[in-house]
């Protein structure tokens, strides 16, 4: 199952982990290209932490159990 960070409540737990201890993966919005974020400069900031260029670029998919 998948959710996307930015639909989850910004109290949320996950919006509040640095990404590298997540199991996340981030959609570009333009290209539709996936990467992995936990490998980029940004792995120890939280989703809540990002600048508006990350949040209105790209998608931030949460892959949980």
């Amino acid at each position: 199952m998948t959710k996307l960070l930015h639909e989850m409540p910004v109290d949320h737990p996950a919006r509040n982990t640095a990404l590298i201890n997540l199991d996340v993966r981030i959609r570009c919005r333009h290209t539709k290209s996936m990467r992995d974020p936990r490998t980029w400069k940004i792995k120890n900031d939280t989703y809540n932490r990002l600048n508006d260029s990350w949040r209105n670029n790209f998608d931030f998919i949460l892959n949980t159990p």
